[in-house]
């Protein structure tokens, strides 16, 4: 197998987050209104649910366990009526409760005051009624701002995505054909969809949850900063411990990952290529090297994975472990400032609960790493891709006038060292017959791709109708140039849409009409449904004679100036071949032709044959003319005869 697939995934620039980010977030700018409500909306339900805790300490220490109090002449939160004096909870207040079996008397500064206990109760239990329906309020107004920031940010996710999908397909839509020879489709299928899908996940979930994490972590340190600036200080050497922790995992974490993606990358590959090889490796006898083959290049995606199995592993029971720590220390340090009357039971509840808040997205952060590596990757393949050129062409408003055929100095290659056409000069005269012939990957099909477009060629003059091809805008190409090519390409739907290939120009009845003048009638309606015919994907449901018959019908209907009929007739048995020969006869009758065949016996009644060879033209005449030269014509055709006879 070809290390490719493997070397592929490295090849991809490693870029930090940031620039990944910034790179990202210029699709979501168009919806910046919809993401400016969800990050308000995320920040104040944020704060929102830092107000529970404080609240539930409120409730302990006002109603709950209060010991001491201090005495005011004004009513305050929590405070109790006495004798026109108000009593409010107060750890360093100097007037103690004490409580008997019916009353609860408040002792300081030598004076005594008492209520009975059933009146107290009643107001503990009022006050902490009160303190309860507003943390269901809270609650109930939390769920429905949540549900809003969920939908907001999801609705940019979705939107942003499929402009991204979009331009992306837009994208590889214009990429020359050269493009693709050197790009797999599976690779390309992945990156429009399953790497896109990843970037919808980034914009739904992550983004929000990273923001909200962040904004609640900080939201928790100022509140804990300011319910007790000493236990804050006992906490921050386990907050720049765990930060520390967080970046050397993420460093590590993102390596693991690309890792693990180069090496599952590599088993994609070699799948992708021996499975639609399976053939030739049981004919051959291959199957236990393949196995071993197989087995080490899973052996290398078990170790990565291990790898990064390791990394994940370790990070969640460190943070464990710090949060514990920071508990203990909080416990620690806590009592003995509630034993010297400092701070009040509720205020060390509120601290603990604080600290399993802030350590709540710290985990999460853990749980979805995976996620956000997966969705940092594909944010690379994409960028990648998208930074592919598109070779900028200048097209003029020149019109293809006829179907004259000018080729002068023709050269094409991938580089100069590897020319594939070499000063190849031809004329096809308005309505003119021209046969390519020549030995396999001598370069015929490549002068049919650069007639329609397909490449562009390197060096020399290629004109169709006085119109240079690769200034001729691709409109006006493709309507007056078209080609019955030799793996003829059906998509899911009917015989009519392949013909249509859904263009609503051409309708059902022009398509009739095109049937009718290629005598394929009889054809059409030896399918099941005639045109209304459901084609499964590729056409595997109908033969190789009938998708070239389709194609023809599709290129007749369109009425070009010049016909290329490129391998149109191989690969058939000899009825479906005279059938396809009679409708080409009609297909190219007073059109500009050129028949590109290894089948000499095809073209030998065409008047004007040239032979390419190695990418020149080596002979040019009639068939008569080249098998009295005795050169490379005639020695193809001799051999086709005599495996032709073979056969027979």
């Amino acid at each position: 197998m070809p290390p490719s697939y493997e070397q592929e995934e490295y090849k991809l620039p490693f870029l930090d987050g940031l620039k990944l980010s910034f790179w990202v977030f210029k699709y979501i700018k168009p919806y910046w209104k919809m993401m400016t409500l969800s990050i308000i909306l995320m920040i104040v339900v944020s704060g929102i649910g830092l107000l529970p805790p404080i609240m539930t300490s409120s409730a302990i220490n006002l109603y709950l366990n209060p010991s001491h109090y201090s005495l005011s002449n004004k009513s305050t939160i929590g405070s109790i009526e006495i004798d026109g004096k108000y009593f409010t909870p107060d750890a360093k207040g100097k007037y103690e409760a004490k409580f008997s079996e019916n009353e609860v008397s408040f002792e300081g500064n030598g004076n005594i005051y008492t209520m009975s206990m059933s009146n107290f109760n009643k107001i503990r239990f009022t006050g902490v009624t009160i303190i309860a329906a507003e943390i269901f309020v809270i609650f109930l107004l939390a769920f429905f701002l949540s549900y809003i920031q969920t939908y907001t940010s999801q609705s940019v996710g979705i939107r942003a995505v499929t402009d991204v999908r979009n331009q992306l397909f837009n994208h590889l839509m214009n990429q020359p054909m050269k493009f693709f020879d050197s790009n797999i489709s599976g690779r390309l299928v992945t990156r429009v969809t399953n790497d896109t899908q990843n970037l919808n996940n980034m914009f739904s979930t992550m983004i929000s949850s990273i923001f909200k994490d962040a904004v609640l972590i900080a939201g928790i340190l100022y509140v804990l900063y300011l319910v007790d600036f000493h236990l804050f200080i006992v906490t921050i050497p386990v907050f720049i411990a765990v930060a520390v922790l967080t970046s050397v995992f993420r460093i590590f974490s993102r390596k693991a990952y690309r890792a693990v993606r180069a090496k599952l990358a590599a088993i994609n590959g070699f799948l992708a290529e021996h499975l639609g090889g399976m053939v030739v490796t049981v004919l051959f006898n291959r199957e236990s090297e393949k196995s071993k083959e197989f087995d080490n290049i899973n052996s290398d995606y078990y170790k990565a994975s291990m790898k990064q199995l390791f990394i994940f592993a370790i990070f969640r029971p460190l943070i464990d472990f710090l949060r514990y720590l920071a508990i203990a220390l909080i416990i620690w340090y806590g009592v003995q400032n509630i034993l010297s009357g400092n701070i009040e039971i509720g205020t060390l509840y509120a601290f603990i609960s604080y600290i399993g808040m802030a350590f709540t997205p710290i985990n999460d952060l853990a749980e979805n790493f995976s996620n956000l590596q997966s969705a940092m990757v594909s944010i690379e393949r994409i960028r990648a891709l998208f930074n592919t050129k598109i070779p900028e062409r200048t097209f003029s408003e020149n019109k293809i006038s006829d179907g004259t055929v000018e080729i002068n100095s023709l050269w094409f290659g991938y580089s100069e060292e590897n020319w594939i056409l070499k000063d190849v000069s031809f004329k096809v005269k308005d309505g003119g017959k021209l046969a390519i012939v020549g030995h396999t990957g001598a370069g015929k099909s490549t002068i049919s791709s650069i007639l329609t477009g397909l490449y562009d060629y390197s060096k020399g003059s290629v004109k169709i109708g006085g119109a240079e091809v690769r200034n001729c805008p691709v409109e006006e190409l493709r309507k007056n140039v078209n080609i019955v090519i030799q793996e003829i390409m059906l998509f899911s739907g009917t015989v009519l849409d392949n013909i249509s290939l859904f263009d609503e120009r051409i309708t059902r009845e022009m398509i009739i009409d095109a049937v009718k003048k290629l005598d394929l009638e009889k054809f059409i309606s030896s399918l099941p449904q005639g045109i209304d015919t459901v084609v499964r994907e590729g056409g595997n449901n109908l033969s190789t004679g009938q998708r070239q018959l389709i194609s023809m019908i599709r290129t007749f209907v369109r009425q070009p100036k010049v016909v290329i009929m490129d391998e149109a007739t191989s690969n058939v048995d000899v009825e479906t071949e005279a059938l396809i020969q009679r409708a080409s006869e009609r297909l190219t009758e007073g059109r500009t032709t050129i028949i590109i065949a290894h089948r000499l016996s095809t073209v030998r009644n065409v008047d004007r044959i040239i032979v390419i060879n190695d990418g020149m033209i080596e002979e040019e005449g009639n068939h008569d003319k080249l098998m009295k030269n005795n050169g490379i014509y005639a020695k193809l055709y001799q051999l086709q005869s005599f495996e032709e006879y073979k056969v027979s």
